[in-house]
């Protein structure tokens, strides 16, 4: 998966439509919804970023599967940011014995206990 980056992409959304008749002198206020999506990159064009959240049979690459797939209109992307896996990482623990992420600066851990670090791209839309 070396090609397919794992990323977050932040996107703008639609907002749940209004189920009943309104005045069109009262509407509320319609605004988009920002949303974070986290997967695999697996197709970046002019029209379209597509991610995936999950796959498998990854020794073989003819035989790579996907599910989760999601296409997301690259107009209404407003940042990726690439999550890398750092090698080696020096965590404190807290007077509980939790580890202390405080100073970690930009990074986060997933359950392996090795941590993610994120590299945000600004796109343009």
């Amino acid at each position: 998966m070396a090609h397919c980056p794992l990323v977050i992409v932040r996107w703008l959304d639609s907002r749940q439509p209004c189920g009943q008749w309104r005045y069109l002198s009262s509407l509320p206020d319609a605004r988009p919804v920002e949303v974070a999506t986290v997967g695999w990159l697996v197709k970046d064009t002019v029209d379209v970023m597509v991610v995936c959240q999950n796959v498998g049979d990854l020794e073989n690459p003819e035989r790579a599967q996907a599910s989760g797939i999601m296409a997301i209109p690259t107009r209404c992307v407003l940042s990726v940011e690439k999550l890398t896996e750092e090698e080696a990482v020096t965590v404190s623990v807290d007077s509980v014995g939790q580890p202390d992420f405080a100073d970690s600066g930009n990074s986060a851990t997933y359950s392996g206990g090795r941590p993610i670090a994120s590299v945000r791209t600004q796109r343009v839309l």
